[in-house]
């Protein structure tokens, strides 16, 4: 203990020591707790308030050993002790970001960032952990060496910079790859988080980006900004782009990444007024700032949804609950007349491959993913905060006046005031580049690829919302899941493929490069400032569903889908971190059984060795 007592003094200083005079690279020790205060297969946050430091640390206990590390996900900095603990992995409660116990580095998605390890001591049976100050607060930690030199070849070409490309190239840079790196580009912004757009968007765009223009710098990944691709040659493995300025241009390249994403569906030419004015679709961030501009104007009074998808719905509730942004009240927005005109009976319960016909004219609608009971309810969420639903209506017509629309026309002959329209029918695939080219697509215009990510064509791969992949998790062929963290996850495994061929079996680090595509399908959607859904696995009928909780009331439930008789999906509201411990059930391959949650709601725990205390 004496010897405990004489490191202390030198650890968390005493209240008249002055943390500026401390440098930021001066080590500093702290006691955390006893070695028995916390038992294997357990985390604890502490919180570490100094005159020297003002931090929060996450202490893990992994077979008889201690590690140390920040102790906020790198997604959206929120707390790791409230997720889930198992098998060398943690996962956030929230989004499902996975780390390594060992290293901290990402195992799978959403986030970017590893996150920082500090040293642990053991003295006197106390756990001290070290750091310096600087380390004490970073917050992530990547792998990009400051004096960091590359290659002129091999080159790797991605096209499209969101989550997938931009996935892609970072996991690259980060896990070893020296040489260059192309990423393209149509917008002339940054990578960004692109789901905030529909979620939150008076957001800042400097708050949304994922990396800042420091970071491609250090990172030497040549961000090639406001450019769009129009041939390549799949022979030569050469590709041709204009620039803004519609200068043409040509790069080679070895390998080639296929990641141009999705596009907002029009609404067909045969419903007039289509291009009236303040009619808007959402997709990219001027988008969203056009949007919100239009919204704030006192002249918007009457706003008009076309369509039940996510971004319908999320818009839906920022507009009828979050228009005062985070900091004021909702009585300082003003009231806006939010309606939502769907083709279906409730929202999004499509449960099988759709087509519909308008006027002769065939449109492709995607899958359902809550199911019937689930859709209803989240309408009545949405009608008791004033939002008002026209269910099955066909818009016959969009009219204006002076070329700005004033109404939506229904089939019924029923006329909405609209001072504003915003059109989320869903989205179509960017493919149009491919067709004609040897790449195998499918019926419905995505690209297929095996396990790897590969194409049709050798080294070509494809990733994110326009590919369709195995999902050995649940052993699927051709999935196509148009989720944020699946994207992440594709050009992540797509990274490893490429850096397989280059650098063998391991890279510089401790981690071995991933042979195949290997996640949980993983989805989570904000309703409002209140009301926040999280999706776990992967189901192609959710009407079989089984539902625990308060649906009409609170909104509290947790909903199992049914494959048969194994649950491969769940959906939860006000029950975390319940879809990220079924999730991990789901990673480690171990089935849960209708039977087990029926009567249960946490009956699928057994099938997992850890403990952690049931949500309130």
């Amino acid at each position: 203990m004496d010897t405990l007592k004489s490191i202390l003094t030198t650890i968390t200083g005493g209240d008249n020591n002055d943390s500026s005079s401390t440098s930021s690279n001066e080590q500093i020790r702290h006691q955390l707790c006893k070695i028995d205060d916390i038992q294997n297969g357990q985390m604890k946050e502490f919180e570490i308030k100094t005159s020297l430091v003002n931090t929060s640390v996450l202490l893990v206990k992994q077979d008889n050993k201690f590690y140390a590390y920040s102790s906020k996900c790198c997604h959206y900095k929120l707390p790791l002790a409230k997720g889930v603990l198992i098998n060398n992995r943690i996962r956030c409660f929230a989004h499902g970001a996975c780390y390594r116990v060992d290293t901290g580095d990402i195992e799978d998605h959403p986030g970017h960032g590893s996150l920082p390890k500090y040293n642990v001591e053991i003295v006197d049976d106390h756990v001290i952990v070290v750091g310096t100050k600087e380390e004490l607060e970073k917050v992530e930690r990547t792998k990009i060496p400051d004096n960091l030199e590359i290659d002129e070849k091999p080159v790797v070409a991605i096209l499209g910079a969101g989550a997938a490309g931009f996935t892609c190239a970072d996991m690259l840079r980060q896990n070893g790859f020296r040489g260059r790196i192309l990423l393209f580009t149509r917008e002339g912004t940054l990578p960004y988080d692109r789901v905030q757009l529909s979620k939150q968007p008076l957001k800042k765009p400097q708050e949304l980006l994922l990396r800042d223009q420091p970071y491609f710098k250090k990172a030497k990944i040549d961000l090639i900004l406001d450019t769009e691709v129009t041939n390549i040659s799949w022979s030569t493995k050469n590709l041709t782009y204009h620039t803004l300025g519609k200068q043409m241009k040509s790069e080679q390249y070895d390998y080639l990444v296929l990641a141009t994403g999705l596009r907002p569906r029009k609404l067909p030419p045969s419903i007039p007024g289509g291009d009236l004015r303040n009619v808007f679709y959402l997709r990219s961030m001027e988008d969203a700032n056009n949007l919100v501009n239009k919204v704030k104007s006192p002249e918007t009074k009457n706003i008009v949804i076309i369509g039940d998808s996510f971004i319908a719905l999320e818009l839906c509730g920022w507009l009828t609950t979050g228009l005062a942004g985070p900091n004021g009240k909702q009585e300082d927005a003003d009231k806006k007349n939010v309606s939502v005109v769907m083709l279906l009976k409730a929202p999004m319960i499509r449960t099988k491959k759709l087509f519909y016909i308008c006027k002769r004219e065939i449109y492709y609608y995607t899958l359902g993913i809550f199911g019937e009971k689930i859709a209803r309810a989240v309408q009545k969420v949405h009608e008791k905060n004033g939002a008002k639903f026209y269910a099955e209506a066909n818009i016959t017509e969009l009219t204006g006046e002076n070329n700005i629309i004033k109404f939506v026309q229904l089939e019924t002959g029923e006329s909405i005031p609209c001072d504003l329209a915003i059109v989320a029918i869903g989205s179509e695939s960017c493919t149009e580049l491919y067709k004609d080219s040897p790449i195998e697509m499918s019926e419905d215009h995505f690209i297929k690829v095996n396990d790897r990510l590969e194409t049709s064509v050798e080294h070509v791969l494809a990733v994110g919302d326009i590919s369709k992949y195995p999902l050995r998790v649940f052993n699927l062929d051709e999935v196509n899941c148009q989720h944020w963290q699946m994207a992440c996850s594709t050009g992540h495994q797509a990274a490893d493929t490429i850096l397989h061929h280059y650098l063998g079996q391991t890279k510089g680090g401790s981690r071995p490069l991933k042979t195949d595509f290997y996640t949980v399908p993983i989805y989570w959607t904000t309703q409002n400032n209140k009301t926040t859904i999280r999706y776990a696995g992967y189901t192609r009928d959710p009407e079989n569903v089984v539902i625990h909780g308060d649906l009409d009331g609170e909104f509290k439930f947790v909903a199992y889908y049914i494959v048969d008789g194994y649950v491969r999906a769940v959906a939860q509201s006000k029950y975390d971190p319940l879809s990220s411990e079924v999730a991990e059930v789901f990673h480690h391959r171990r089935n849960i059984r209708k039977e087990d949650i029926e009567n249960d709601m946490y009956g699928y725990r057994k099938y997992l060795d850890f403990k952690t205390k049931k949500p309130e």
